[in-house]
């Protein structure tokens, strides 16, 4: 049996890494730790956490993860930046803190979150005035 250090892998490479060769060619290897249902638990995690940053970021924090690749992520307190692709196990109380701090930002109106300002700005000019006239104002 294999150990795995499953605090300090990123969860990203549950499902794939770049692996080099002796002779220095590189290539993808898909499930490099086994294709299980813990291994399989934690791609899942990992598409899972992705997607909550992804519908929860600000303009400003979008912004960040579009150009560094960093998420914000609270620690003991403080918040911190760290790439999206180096987050672990071990950063999981922090995700977890960092998701309900955006949530809580993400339900003031002020700070409505990218994703919802692109779903308005995205739908169709129909949908738009229908949600107007449901509202009982004028377009």
């Amino acid at each position: 049996m294999n150990v795995i250090d499953w605090m300090d892998i990123p969860l990203e490479n549950f499902i794939s890494a770049i692996r080099t060769e002796a002779d220095g060619t590189t290539f993808l290897e898909w499930y490099p730790f086994g294709d299980g249902e813990a291994q399989r638990l934690l791609v899942g995690l990992s598409a899972h956490v992705e997607k909550a940053y992804s519908g929860l970021l600000s303009e400003d924090d979008w912004e960040r993860a579009e150009t560094e690749g960093e998420v914000p992520l609270i620690r003991e307190g403080r918040r911190t930046h760290k790439a999206l692709d180096r987050l672990t196990l071990r950063d999981l109380p922090g995700i977890l803190d960092t998701l309900v701090a955006l949530e809580e930002d993400h339900r003031r109106p002020s700070a409505r979150p990218l994703s919802a300002r692109r779903e308005r700005e995205c739908e169709p000019e129909s949908v738009a005035n229908s949600r107007t006239w449901a509202n009982g104002s004028s377009a």
